[in-house]
């Protein structure tokens, strides 16, 4: 695994253990870096939570059914006295004969009584059982919830009204000219900024996130050059991958998630030190162009990524 995997893993490992990454969906991108220090950007289309199943509970006693057929009962004999009692009735255990019991135990035929308490015993430890269940289950998806909005700046998967909020605060800051909740943990959104490129540039940066997931990502090096890398369009798939086996159980249904399809494009006057597009640059002029066709597919270290050196 390389260098970059290593810091992007680390990077959303969290994540990754909630069940949940913000990614792209469909969408246009464009990055313009130019000679004289200026960018412009813009990102149009869809970006999503991909929400993970989150911990599942195997089946457990709150899922047994009542079997009559597995009914066992017995009666207590003194050993001294012959006196025969029926023994107390209970669910998961038997009796133990032993030379030093001063009684010893036989099995009998259960009747129509002893049946109708043991079901009705079944159905005690069963509701309890449930109870407890879905107590644990609602703390864990608490604390889950907690964890996610707290990374992802106040937005949790599934929460409607939540999301929309998310939306209509992301659409107070600069660059973002739309940010519209579609249902499905999925926003449409239209950003573009432009400007002077200082030391670092980062798409989408959430307000209140503890932790950033970038769709591009600009960082300038000791020697001036920019090293340009599309961490989430890799895809949350790759990266967990890449992690090994995560503790996200098992699906509890068909996911929302929309399949990453974009097109990320940098154009730029500067030198083109390295990039990984299939086709190499498109040069007109002074101008050169890269495209990238974006599947989600390629995990991160095939996801777009270029360095550029600028005269100024």
């Amino acid at each position: 695994m390389g260098k970059y995997s290593k810091w992007a893993l680390a990077l959303i490992a969290p994540l990754l253990l909630t069940g949940c990454l913000l990614i792209p969906g469909k969408f246009e991108s464009q990055l313009r870096l130019m000679n004289d220090g200026t960018y412009n950007f813009t990102y149009v289309g869809q970006m999503q939570l991909s929400e993970g199943d989150g911990p599942q509970s195997s089946a457990g006693m709150d899922q047994m059914p009542y079997d009559p057929g597995r009914a066992v009962c017995f009666n207590q004999i003194n050993k001294a006295s012959g006196k025969v009692t029926p023994y107390p009735l209970d669910l998961y255990s038997s009796p133990v004969n032993n030379d030093s019991d001063p009684d010893s135990y036989e099995e009998r035929e259960c009747n129509a009584d002893d049946l109708a308490k043991l079901e009705q015993m079944h159905n005690d430890e069963m509701a309890l059982a449930a109870e407890e269940t879905r107590e644990s289950k609602k703390a864990e998806e608490d604390k889950r919830n907690t964890a996610m909005s707290s990374i992802f700046g106040g937005a949790v998967p599934g929460d409607d009204e939540g999301l929309k909020k998310f939306a209509e605060k992301l659409a107070k800051y600069d660059g973002w000219n739309k940010v519209e909740y579609m249902g499905d943990n999925l926003f449409e959104v239209e950003y573009a900024v432009s400007g002077k490129f200082d030391q670092m540039f980062a798409f989408p940066t959430i307000p209140g996130a503890t932790m950033q997931f970038p769709f591009v990502q600009i960082i300038r090096r000791r020697g001036g050059e920019l090293e340009i890398l599309t961490p989430a369009m890799g895809g949350a798939g790759g990266l967990a991958g890449a992690m090994g086996p995560m503790p996200m159980g098992g699906s509890s249904g068909e996911s929302k998630t929309q399949p990453i399809d974009g097109i990320f494009t940098i154009v730029t006057d500067g030198d083109v030190l390295t990039n990984n597009t299939e086709d190499g640059l498109t040069i007109s002029g002074s101008t050169k162009n890269m495209r990238w066709k974006v599947d989600g597919t390629s995990g991160p270290d095939g996801s777009p990524r270029a360095i550029v050196k600028l005269a100024n």
